[in-house]
């Protein structure tokens, strides 16, 4: 196990506008890879990275990520599910979810996004930097339109709108951002209610550059990437989760 982080939150709640009409009668998180949905992909990435708890956002069809998901036992995770009447957009879903953490440090990341970070060791730059988040970033390259973050030399996030980095939505989260944001229930930014605020107090947020593969599947596009990808052997797809831990008699 991932010492000191054992608990997630994935971001399930979005309506995939962007990819209807399959969305209309299956949440994005459903949508299959090689016959895996995205969501069994995540689960199992998540336990074969040592965690052993994850809180779940729904909204769009949630019953049908809840019948799939089950109580997690078949991926060898605890699961929680947080519903959402209305979608409360990044900062909303988790802050509605912090009961779950206990006050302890977490990761989060979203439903839709293929990366192979390694989670253990995003956790332990995370705990040897004594931030009050880590962010997972990616050199901004050319074609891409996500919105700069600013990344000093020692590794700090300084600011949001300008830079040479992107955010790949993978993140450990404290306490100390959570109560920075709206009440739980409330719509909110994890960015602008969550890390402007943060870096505003003379909070420190620290950045893991990842170097490795990075697909956000926004589009059509992007998801026939990601099966082209996965054809080709450049993402490894987790199908299977770890198997079960052995006790000693």
């Amino acid at each position: 196990m991932t010492p000191g982080i054992d608990s997630a939150m994935l971001l399930a709640a979005g309506l995939g506008t962007r990819l209807r009409p399959l969305t209309l009668t299956t949440p994005k998180p459903l949508l299959p890879l090689d016959g895996v949905t995205l969501i069994d992909h995540q689960l199992n990435y998540l336990a074969h990275s040592g965690i052993r708890r994850v809180a779940i956002n729904l909204h769009h069809l949630s019953r049908m990520i809840r019948d799939h998901v089950g109580d997690g036992g078949r991926y060898g995770l605890e699961i929680f599910f947080s519903e959402e009447p209305i979608i409360l957009d990044t900062g909303g879903g988790i802050r509605k979810a912090a009961a779950f953490f206990g006050g302890r440090p977490f990761l989060a990341l979203n439903s839709d996004a293929l990366i192979d970070a390694d989670i253990s060791e995003v956790i332990a730059h995370h705990l040897r930097s004594s931030a009050a988040a880590t962010m997972v970033v990616k050199k901004l390259a050319d074609g891409y339109a996500y919105t700069p973050v600013a990344v000093d030399e020692s590794l700090h996030v300084t600011g949001f709108g300008r830079g040479r980095h992107f955010y790949t939505g993978l993140q450990v989260l404290s306490e100390e951002v959570l109560r920075l944001m709206p009440p739980s229930g409330q719509p909110s930014c994890l960015i602008n209610d969550g890390y402007v605020k943060l870096l505003s107090a003379g909070g420190t947020i620290s950045a893991y550059e990842h170097e490795g593969y990075f697909n956000d599947l926004g589009t059509f596009e992007r998801y026939e990437q990601a099966k082209r990808d996965i054809a080709l052997g450049t993402f490894r797809l987790w199908s299977e989760p770890p198997p079960p831990t052995k006790l000693c008699s």
